[in-house]
């Protein structure tokens, strides 16, 4: 009886033992695999793609930094972020024991927290939202503008910040354990590099902003380089939500500057300017009754208003009708077709590989020989439309003399900023010397003495010409007119192109010269 009890005591002894050795076993054995499962934990802090900048390298995208406080959750966490977040939600964060990112107002650097200055693609100001364009709702896409034109280029110089912590088997913090910082490319500084200034972009912005223009645009065009420092167009969106744009009047996401319109009398001084490169003689007098018989139409300057006996330069001041009406009808009209081919007239502006202005329409030989057709151009009126950018380019052949293609594009830059420049673009010259000097004169004498005197300054010389077009759009009984200024400063030496377009406007003098006259002013003083 003793034997067989002693037996089985131990049978239960060996048993107990085996028992408690596959336990630790299946412990070692759970706790190797949960290591190596679940040994850290990685948090994304903040991702980005290339970057867009302006001339002097100021980033036009990623502009708005937000501070973010990468914590590790434990007592020490608390200290430090008690009263920065609603206690309930802080320390439920901390309870559970997963790291977790939230936005300071201020630098926070210890044991328990990492502060990180993340920057936002769309915020802050939003300069040049038409040229810049916007992504899709992965932020990964370029659909519009800059974002979308080089878009391959800005994807793979994409950057990602992260933190990764030690942690246990479900994912909870190891206290003591240290945490790492990793860099994968967000602190490059690779992007594209525009030609617009900042401080251009936003004088003329907010000269719209300020103005009576509710839809139109501006454009500012550097005369030695043909480099644009500003384009903008009103209304602008908001590229964080696009979708809100889209249901706004005026359709904002179109840019004004690259669409085409009537131009209206801004062409009269293209006109003028063919005619002194055919021998006319600008001093020459044309009597204004205030209106012209051509074949079976008549036409009629503005109020059938009779200027009298003027010259070149009187008509441009009066911006009299009938005076470049029987100017064209003297004019070689091969020769003022082939100038305004020369200067972009009926041709795409390509400004990178996705943006690209309007062709717009410039009448054909075949279709002058129609009288009425050639006394409507004269004016700038009929089938002729151009975009704003062409006439600025226009403006900076009778300004210079030259043409010269618009550059928007300075280059690429590299991880280190280093920037690869596209090549510059080569003026050739059009109008003579003689041309140009006249052309100022008389387009100083406009802003002087003439119709556009709300263009003229006490500050700088300025020189230019408005314009009024009927565009042929009714709304109800009232016809729409695109209303323009166009010029350049200083007169006598130009270093700038500028032209103002109002979509829907009632003069050229009363909308447009006024902000023309702001955008050059500022430009001086700042």
């Amino acid at each position: 009886m003793l034997k067989r009890a002693l037996s089985l005591y131990i049978f239960i002894i060996f048993t107990f033992m085996a028992f408690l050795g596959r336990i630790v076993y299946i412990q070692r054995s759970d706790y190797s695999s949960a290591s190596q499962l679940g040994s850290n934990r990685t948090v994304t802090v903040g991702e980005k793609r290339g970057a867009i900048y302006d001339r002097n390298y100021v980033p036009l995208t990623d502009s708005e930094k937000s501070l973010l406080a990468v914590v590790t959750p434990c007592p020490g966490s608390y200290k430090y972020l008690k009263g920065k977040l609603q206690d309930d939600l802080l320390r439920e964060k901390i309870e559970s024991g997963y790291p977790f990112i939230c936005q300071v107002d201020e630098e926070i650097n210890n044991e328990y927290i990492r502060t990180f200055s993340v920057s936002e693609r769309y915020s802050g100001e939003n300069l040049a939202v038409h040229l810049t364009g916007y992504c899709d709702s992965t932020g990964q896409t370029g659909i519009t503008g800059i974002e979308r034109a080089f878009n391959a280029y800005l994807s793979e110089n994409s950057g990602r910040l992260t933190v990764t912590f030690d942690v246990d088997a479900v994912g909870r913090v190891l206290a003591g354990m240290n945490k790492t910082v990793n860099d994968s490319g967000y602190s490059s500084k690779a992007g594209v590099v525009l030609s617009i200034d900042s401080n251009v972009q936003r004088i003329a912005e907010e000269a719209l902003e300020n103005s009576r223009i509710k839809s139109g645009c501006a454009i500012v065009m550097h005369v030695h380089t043909g480099e644009l420092l500003a384009m903008a167009s009103v209304p602008e969106f908001d590229r964080s939500n696009v979708a809100a744009s889209l249901r706004l009047d005026n359709s904002p996401l179109v840019n004004k500057a690259l669409t085409a319109y009537s131009v209206g009398s801004v062409f009269k001084p293209i006109v003028a300017a063919a005619a002194l490169e055919n021998g006319y003689d600008p001093k020459e007098k044309y009597e204004c009754k205030g209106e012209i018989t051509i074949g079976d139409r008549c036409f009629s300057c503005y109020n059938h208003k009779a200027h009298g006996k003027v010259d070149m330069t009187g008509a441009l001041e009066s911006s009299c009708n009938t005076y470049f009406i029987n100017l064209i009808m003297k004019a070689d009209t091969d020769l003022l077709l082939s100038l305004c081919r020369q200067m972009g007239f009926g041709q795409k502006d390509i400004l990178a590989s996705t943006i690209a202005g309007a062709s717009g329409t410039l009448p054909q030989e075949k279709d002058l020989k129609i009288k009425g057709n050639l006394a409507n151009l004269a004016f700038g009126q009929g089938s002729l439309t151009a975009t704003p950018l062409q006439i600025a380019k226009a403006y900076h052949t009778l300004a210079t003399g030259n043409y010269i293609e618009p550059k928007l594009i300075m280059g690429l830059t590299d991880d280190m900023g280093l920037m690869t420049k596209e090549p510059e673009k080569t003026p050739f010259k059009l109008l003579s010397d003689e041309t140009v000097m006249t052309m100022r004169k008389m387009l100083l004498s406009v802003t002087e003495k003439g119709a556009a005197k709300k263009a003229h300054s006490d500050l700088v010389s300025l020189a230019g010409k408005t314009g009024t077009a009927q565009s042929g759009i009714y709304s109800g009984e009232r016809e729409i007119l695109r209303t323009w200024f166009a010029g350049f400063f200083p007169a006598n030496n130009p270093h700038y192109i500028v032209v103002v377009m109002n979509e829907n406007g009632s003069g050229g003098n009363t909308d447009c010269a006024p902000v023309f006259k702001a955008i050059c002013e500022r430009m001086v003083v700042n």
